[in-house]
């Protein structure tokens, strides 16, 4: 049985990758990843690396150092529950809902807060902030000669624009509006690189979007009215002209508490106060983050330049035995 065993694998031998590829007439190459050969080269190329990673960390801890700090100055928002206000009023006046939607007239007229936080943002409303607040040559301070008190740039398109303004506050980050999901709270915040400005922009930016949405409100009710009134006068039905008596009321109202709400749509909770620590750049961490990814493109490099090395010795061992 032994022999019968011995005699089976000599007829059929295993073949191992050298005799497959010498049976298709390729050459063999050795594929297996020698890392002790891998560990030897990076430590024959350690002065490199190590050098490579050094000089790159010290390079950018001098280019984080020209960065200027930027601090940022937030406030914590509540939105103001008008909506049960006005709700309030709505169901005080029973069925004139029905009325008032064919008279165009909205009894709750407060607007969602995704609406005011989309105002906030709005172009209209940043470009009469920075209007306003003669923002652009803090923006744009690279552009702007203070001595002269012009922007350097003679063609006017090639100054800085309102829409540049908006782009950089609104898109460009400067700016940004935070709602937390769970307890609907808005936080509102500023980065910039005068921590005492950036919180002087918040707060009146706060005043300034309630003070926005209650001069709309207003204008909006003083229309209906306005609508209302010229209906009642055109009316001679007893039931519509009560109707319309109820409505008139209804809006006078919503007026009189958007003269008199200070927070129209968003109470302060947490005040602006002036940061007293940056938020960025994160120095240490760029150099830290530099030197490791310069020091592993370097150890890339070392083993593209030996396999190159290598592969150059083959291809002349190659010629040298063709040439014999």
């Amino acid at each position: 049985m032994r022999k019968q065993n011995e005699q089976t694998n000599a007829e059929s031998p295993i073949l191992d990758p050298r005799m497959l590829q010498a049976m298709y007439g390729m050459p063999y190459e050795e594929d297996e990843i020698d890392l002790l050969e891998y560990w030897q080269l990076i430590w024959k190329k350690r002065v490199f690396i190590f050098a490579s990673a050094f000089l790159a960390a010290i390079l950018a801890a001098g280019i984080s150092l020209t960065m200027p700090n930027i601090y940022r100055a937030e406030t914590l928002l509540a939105p103001v529950g008008g909506e049960e206000s006005q709700g309030g009023l709505s169901s005080m006046l029973g069925g004139l809902g029905g009325i008032a939607s064919l008279a165009g007239v909205s009894l709750g007229g407060s607007s969602s807060m995704e609406e005011n936080i989309a105002v906030l943002k709005s172009r209209e409303f940043i470009w009469g902030f920075v209007k306003d607040e003669k923002l652009m040559p803090i923006l744009f301070a690279d552009d702007w000669d203070a001595e002269k008190k012009q922007w350097i740039a003679e063609d006017p398109e090639d100054q800085p624009s309102l829409w540049d303004a908006w782009r950089l506050l609104v898109e460009g980050g400067i700016l940004a509006v935070n709602v937390d999901k769970d307890s609907g709270l808005v936080r509102l915040s500023i980065d910039w690189e005068d921590p005492e400005l950036a919180t002087v922009w918040v707060t009146k930016l706060v005043t300034r979007i309630n003070a926005y949405l209650r001069e709309q409100a207003i204008l909006q009710s003083e229309q209906k009215l306005k609508y209302l009134n010229d209906a009642l006068a055109e009316t001679q039905i007893a039931e519509n002209r009560q109707a319309l008596f109820e409505l008139i009321s209804a809006e006078q109202k919503q007026t009189m508490l958007a003269n008199t709400q200070k927070d129209y749509v968003f109470r302060v909770i947490d005040s602006a106060v002036v940061p007293d620590e940056k938020i960025k750049p994160k120095r240490s961490i760029i150099v830290l983050l530099t030197g490791f990814v310069v020091g592993f493109l370097a150890v890339v490099f070392v083993f593209i330049q030996e396999g190159l090395r290598k592969r150059k010795e083959e291809d002349c061992k190659e010629e040298e035995q063709t040439r014999a």
